[in-house]
């Protein structure tokens, strides 16, 4: 990925909009038929009011990676706001709620084809333990985030500040990321973050440069993007509301695949059956707060002197 420079602090409590006539997300060329302006962090896709007065990115963008980009944000944005199966919300914001009844009224999922906030999940299922015995389970789930809708949306933002971090003025253009080596790893709801996986991602890039770092939208939207010191492999996260972190890594298919075989593997803890006729269920684990580092910053990079605008 070249051309994104080493972490450069900046301060803006205003949107930041960026010029150029190629798409901030796919490269094409911007005509006056299909040029339109893109919120790196959709107004609504997060509560009401939390970036109208605060940083975000507005983007060159082509009307098809817009309108797509806006499709994806769309359940998503409600799902990870909705309250948790006890009613529960990630915080007593009354911004966040007014957004979710407003927003409950039309998002369809993409996975049920229903209302977003009618498809919580009821989870129905029996368990043979020997003599013609059996145990019941029942209970309710969230509403389901489709694994590649997550993905596609991981990376518009990414992309966004990415072409923010090397936008060029001379060229009037950033890079862009290849979507064939942009890779999600996992996403995960709040509940889950002490997840093996995303601990073993944590810790394995704290020593990996920073090179980007956003808490926008009153901290309802953050992003992170580390350069392992070889420049071969980088890694990055997002996390959308409170509620849900996606993250993965970005390089060639070997630097990919080498950061794979060190993932630890999840495994159920409570099975019965086999992959065809069965069930499998894995406990969720929390993350303490004082374990989760994901989107700290080291405190040289804070100490740093604010960089002069690199995009007007």
């Amino acid at each position: 990925m070249s051309g994104v420079e080493p972490l450069q602090i900046f301060n803006s409590s205003k949107p930041i909009s960026l010029p150029g006539k190629k798409c901030a997300y796919c490269g094409c060329d911007l005509r006056s038929d299909n040029r339109t302006r893109d919120h790196a962090i959709a107004r609504r896709f997060v509560p009401e009011g939390t970036v109208l007065n605060g940083f975000n990115l507005i983007l060159p963008a082509c009307r098809g990676c817009n309108d797509r980009k806006a499709a994806l944000e769309d359940d998503i944005s409600l799902i990870t706001m909705l309250p948790d199966t006890a009613g529960r919300y990630v915080r007593d914001d009354e911004r966040l709620r007014r957004t979710v009844v407003r927003k409950a009224r039309g998002s369809i999922s993409s996975v049920t084809r229903r209302l977003v906030s009618r498809s919580y999940n009821e989870v129905k299922f029996r368990c043979p333990i020997g003599d013609g015995a059996s145990i019941s389970f029942e209970g309710t789930a969230m509403p389901l985030i489709d694994e590649q809708r997550a993905a596609r949306l991981a990376y518009y933002h990414v992309q966004a500040f990415c072409f923010f971090r090397s936008f060029r003025r001379d060229l009037q253009h950033g890079a862009w990321l290849e979507p064939s080596d942009f890779l999600m790893l996992g996403y995960l709801t709040k509940d889950d973050w002490g997840n093996p996986q995303l601990r073993h991602f944590m810790n394995e890039i704290q020593n990996w440069e920073l090179v980007g770092l956003v808490a926008a939208a009153d901290g309802y939207f953050r992003h992170t993007m580390h350069r392992r010191l070889d420049g071969n492999l980088w890694a990055w996260a997002v996390e959308w509301n409170e509620r849900m972190r996606v993250f993965g890594v970005y390089g060639a298919q070997a630097a990919r695949n080498e950061f794979l075989e060190r993932m630890p593997a999840i495994r159920p803890d409570l099975g019965y059956g086999d992959t065809t006729n069965g069930f499998f269920m894995r406990w969720e684990t929390a993350l303490p707060d004082e374990d989760d580092v994901l989107f700290d910053a080291p405190a040289e990079a804070l100490q740093r002197e604010f960089a002069r605008p690199h995009w007007r």
